[in-house]
């Protein structure tokens, strides 16, 4: 079996003599192969997994001067990108260029070398670049061969001005590269990417299809504009194809497909979409495809079975002895005692990361729904001013589905580059997997992810390409206390008790107040920061306020400000909107009914909990009333989808990853009249006489909501005046 392994390993090497100009820790150095990914009757060729090797054992970029375009290179290597050696699933892939680029040829034999990949890498390893650079090659080499056979059919070896014309009506035409992605901010990441790669080209195109933008806009850029690259999400991507004809013409001669984050889109949902998607491409193998995920399970693997040609190459670029995420990030889990300690124990984790990290903070928290993400975005960002260390130094991020594509743009690219060491972004699932926050120190989840897979890659914003900086610290209801032994018993979770971290927090505060410059004395100092042309936005006061660093971070006093989080947030409750709260316990019903049998509970213990939460845990006068008439449609919303270990589980609608099942109409949204969104900045409401404005961004939200495709509320619902007349709304 070694000796038939060694003379396949040989031949494939045979076949791509580029791969002998790297020095890498790849196919050649490898003494073992893994079993096919796809059980197919004609096995794919394989790629083992990489033994961890030093940095200077990988190759560097300069290895593909002659391999690749001088202006791409240039682009890599110089301004903008600065790389000099490539990461280990970059340098499984580039050695397989130029051949993995060259155009489809039906002549050529279905055994001849492959064209495309499944390639098994972790998140933040920079498979961006590397199914990227290969698709821009791919673009380029279809545009030479294109215009030569124009020149051919026409008799011709040179003519400049039928090459133009030639090379603009197919760069119009046909789509490149087609490349799906399961969220907003990966997609828009992606395509910035693929901006500065392209950088050097000329007139190189870059096109976005996804949700939560004007159509409109989109669709005027695709008719005025050449198409070498497409970035769409899933939903969006289907609507255009089936509704405008343009679209579904140029997708009809896409040349590459690539499916980023594989087991991501298919663990949304999105399945149904993207095998709608296909039937408007070019069949296989004269469409050429790339699909990257992070796992390879059975979902996966029927996706490539019907999605490559029979001959692709499985590169596996995750070590048997590479540890995951939830080995060396520290990971704690707290049972709460009652619903009242959940909002002052988020606010003392917080605390904690504040004091455990002086002037580098950087915490994401997790929350199930969005509802519940934008009424405990509000309340953090209120309760950060008076409970935290850093207090109005805090800066607070909101991003979920229902903020606008712009407002969430910016929410990302300013917490990704804050500085100012207390930084929160305070999120939904949109940015779970796939997106780049570098330096998080500590991220929250509180309530149930939606998949063990969820939960491990939530903590995986803290451990992405092998720094290891970071906590993972998981909050759970009285009766959510069963996910830990059923859902997380592989995980290395230790528990925490409230009372332990109060402990632990006012004894960091005390040190502090004793020393405040000792505190800081290894404190990193934030660069300066680009001063905004408004400070009127919300996303953007981190870069409209001087930097702060040293001591003057916190505020004085910060042990008797760490006694007062009880007593604070204990006030707060009293003065959150009530039709709020009672939005946020509908979406949270929907999401956890579907996990009754995954959790082994009775329905009714998750309605007395979340009724429970609504009274002890946010001061709600009256629980909600739910009807049994309402808790079967709730029930009937959704078909069962796959998920802890194949049990069924909640599915997220409407894209994104959020996961927002309320019915539309129940007992307490009958208003009579429906009501219209306004574009004027809308307030919270009266809290001691405060108004509090939202942005004005969220008021133009037209996107898919997590209900359906109707129109979304838009929008944040926060603080109220109890008793006293209509309550403030944004719809």
């Amino acid at each position: 079996m070694a000796s038939l392994l060694a003379q396949a390993v040989k031949a494939c090497v045979s076949k791509h003599p580029v791969a002998t100009r790297f020095t890498l820790a790849g196919s050649a150095r490898h003494s073992s192969a893994l079993a096919t990914a796809t059980g197919e009757s004609q096995p794919a060729v394989m790629a083992t997994s990489p033994p961890a090797a030093e940095d200077n054992a990988l190759p560097a970029f300069k290895t593909l001067e002659g391999v690749v375009s001088d202006n791409v290179l240039k682009a890599i290597i110089g301004k903008p990108m600065s790389l000099t050696t490539m990461s280990p699933v970059q340098a499984e892939v580039f050695p397989l260029l130029p051949e993995l680029a060259r155009p489809y040829n039906p002549q050529e034999p279905s055994t001849g070398p492959p064209r495309d990949l499944l390639v098994k890498a972790k998140t933040g390893t920079g498979k961006t670049l590397g199914f990227l650079l290969p698709a821009v090659e791919a673009r380029l080499q279809s545009i030479e061969a294109h215009v030569a056979r124009a020149l051919r059919d026409a008799g011709r070896t040179e003519d400049r001005a039928l090459e133009h014309k030639v090379k603009a009506a197919f760069t119009r035409e046909t789509v490149g590269t087609l490349i799906i992605s399961p969220t907003r901010e990966l997609a828009s990441q992606i395509a910035k990417e693929a901006q500065r790669l392209t950088t050097h080209l000329d007139a190189f195109g870059v096109r976005l299809f996804v949700g939560g933008e004007g159509k409109r806009n989109q669709m005027r850029e695709w008719t005025t504009g050449r198409r070498d690259i497409v970035v769409a999400t899933p939903g969006r991507l289907r609507d255009v194809l089936e509704s405008e004809p343009e679209v579904k013409r140029g997708i009809a001669k896409t040349q590459v497909l690539v499916l980023d984050e594989a087991d991501t889109l298919l663990d949304m949902g999105f399945r149904p979409d993207i095998e709608a998607i296909k039937e408007f491409l070019p069949p296989v193998p004269q469409r050429q495809t790339f699909l990257f995920s992070a796992t390879v399970s059975r979902a996966i693997q029927d996706i490539a079975r019907m999605s490559l040609a029979p001959n692709h190459k499985f590169i596996n670029c995750v070590s048997n002895d590479t540890s995951p995420v939830h080995a060396h990030v520290p990971q704690y889990h707290t049972i709460l005692p009652h619903a009242k300690d959940q909002l002052p124990h988020i606010l003392r984790l917080l605390a904690h990361d504040q004091l455990s990290n002086p002037g580098s903070a950087k915490a994401i928290v997790f929350f199930p729904t969005t509802k519940m993400t934008q009424l405990f975005a509000t309340a953090l960002r209120e309760l950060s001013r008076s409970c935290l260390p850093a207090g109005r130094n805090t800066n607070v991020y909101e991003l979920h589905s229902k903020k606008s594509m712009e407002s969430r743009t910016r929410a990302s690219s300013s917490f990704r580059n804050d500085t100012s060491g207390a930084a929160i972004l305070v999120t939904s699932d949109v940015s779970a997997r796939g997106v780049d926050y570098p330096g998080v120190t500590r991220v929250i989840q509180v309530g149930i992810p939606g998949s063990t897979e969820q939960y491990v890659h939530r903590v995986g914003r803290t451990g992405r390409a092998n720094n290891t900086q970071g906590r993972g610290d998981l909050v759970l209801l009285p009766w959510e206390m069963r996910y830990v032994n059923e859902c997380l018993s592989m995980v290395p979770l230790k528990p925490l008790r409230t009372q332990d971290l109060a402990a632990e927090v006012e004894e960091l505060a005390q040190t502090f107040d004793k020393d405040p410059s000792a505190f800081f004395v290894n404190a990193p100092v934030p660069p300066p920061r680009p001063q905004s042309s408004t400070g009127r936005d919300r996303d953007r006061r981190a870069y409209t306020r001087p930097p702060v660093h040293g001591a003057q971070l916190f505020q004085s006093q910060t042990a008797a400000v760490m006694q007062e989080i009880e007593l604070t947030s204990q006030e707060l409750k009293m003065k959150l909107d009530e039709e709020a709260i009672r939005e946020t316990f509908m979406s949270l019903l929907g999401y956890y009914l579907g996990k009754t049998t995954a959790l082994r509970m009775r329905r009714d213990e998750v309605v007395e909990g979340l009724k429970q939460w609504t009274t002890d845990g946010l001061g709600l006068p009256v629980p909600p009333y739910v009807s049994e008439q309402l808790l079967k449609k709730i029930g009937g919303l959704e078909k069962p989808a796959r998920g802890y270990g194949g049990r069924p589980t909640w599915r997220s609608g409407g894209g994104g990853g959020d996961y927002d099942r309320a019915p539309r109409k129940n007992s307490w949204e009958e208003r009579g009249q429906q009501r219209v969104r306004s574009n004027r900045d809308r307030g919270f409401g009266s809290v001691n006489g405060d108004r509090f404005s939202r942005d004005r961004e969220g008021g133009e939200y037209r996107g898919r909501d997590s209900f359906g495709d109707r129109e979304g509320r838009s929008g944040r619902r926060g603080f109220g005046s109890r008793n006293s007349g209509p309550r403030s709304e944004d719809w």
